[in-house]
């Protein structure tokens, strides 16, 4: 799961100002669709889907690196996105609300150094003054250990007892006033995420990613049965299928779709992947030509496409097509996972 931190402040309509720990950046455009720019020269366009919360962003120029940028430590210090008006206490807010709003505004503060393990302590200890927090105190701190190597394995065993109490959780008038301002990135699929406030929807997103990675797929369908239809329970449902290998399923989920938009195109990559299953090669190689066919895609679900049509032609028996493909993506992707090893096996 990719989690960030950003804050903005508004200068005209259209133009805002963003910080964070490292640089400050211009970023302008409407709604859905973006172009930032910052102060170590990296440029973005970012385009998404206003009301689901799909978000593509292609990284235009990388500008300056430094030995830090690439260290881990730095990747762990942006780690949410949370509103440039974010909720405050009222007036008469009592103690409780104010040392929540307090601890919020420390943990994700542009210059908080925390880790996770740093955050659930602090979490523990305002648990310790105010027990009424435990709902909001509860879901941060879940939020930040299942990112976490050490915690995760701990963490994992705290979502089903979360998702059990799921409705009770988010009824808490302080969750629903203050983590609205949080926004996990929760990787759906390799090229599609959320960018969605913490929600029960959001909850139920991560959970099925814990379910997912203990291989409990029928769990994970049955919880996302639980959420809100949308685009990306389609994608979601379509990715289990295929891990439980029952293809037939994820080709009936993936049926009458056009390349109208990542969400789209990511799902076409799918049915081609459940063909390929199927032995249907002819057939997969059409899905990917399609999912291929609009170029004005995000670059990973571009990506995404080559790669899985690279291992339909090496069920074929057709290397150099192959190698093409791979080669594709090694020119603007050097790291992209799986590209190298499978290089190197062809020749």
């Amino acid at each position: 799961m990719s989690i960030r931190f950003r804050r903005s402040i508004k200068i005209i309509p259209g133009l805002r100002l963003n910080f964070n720990k490292d640089s400050v950046g211009l970023s302008m455009g409407v709604r859905g669709a973006h172009y930032t720019v910052n102060s170590k020269g990296r440029r973005t366009a970012s385009i998404g889907i206003p009301g689901t919360g799909l978000s593509s962003t292609q990284v235009l120029s990388s500008g300056r690196r430094s030995s830090r940028a690439s260290s881990s430590t730095a990747e762990s210090t942006e780690r949410y996105i949370v509103g440039s008006n974010p909720p405050k206490p009222g007036l008469f807010a009592g103690k409780a609300e104010r040392a929540l709003n307090e601890f919020l505004l420390d943990i994700y503060n542009a210059e908080s150094t925390d880790t996770p393990a740093q955050v659930v302590e602090k979490a523990k200890a305002l648990r310790a003054q105010f027990d009424e927090l435990r709902p909001a105190l509860e879901l941060v701190s879940f939020l930040h250990a299942i990112t976490d190597k050490e915690l995760s394995t701990e963490a994992s065993k705290w979502a089903p007892g979360l998702w059990k109490n799921r409705d009770a959780l988010f009824a808490d008038s302080l969750v629903k006033k203050y983590l609205v301002g949080i926004h996990p990135s929760v990787q759906i699929s390799r090229g599609i995420s959320t960018n969605l406030p913490y929600t029960m929807q959001t909850l139920g997103f991560i959970y099925v990613e814990v379910l997912q990675g203990d291989e409990k797929y029928d769990e994970a369908l049955a919880a996302l049965n639980d959420l809100t239809p949308d685009a990306l329970i389609a994608i979601s449902t379509a990715d289990i299928e295929l891990s439980k290998k029952d293809f037939d399923a994820a080709i009936e989920t993936t049926e009458d779709v056009e390349n109208e938009d990542d969400v789209s195109a990511m799902l076409l990559i799918f049915r081609g992947i459940a063909f390929r299953g199927k032995g249907l090669h002819e057939a997969a190689l059409e899905c990917f030509k399609r999912a291929l066919a609009k170029k004005d895609r995000s670059q990973e679900i571009l990506h995404r496409a080559r790669f899985e049509r690279a291992d339909t032609y090496i069920a074929m028996g057709k290397k150099a097509m192959a190698i093409k493909d791979l080669e594709k993506i090694l020119v603007d992707e050097p790291s992209y996972e799986g590209v190298a090893e499978k290089l190197e096996s062809l020749r």
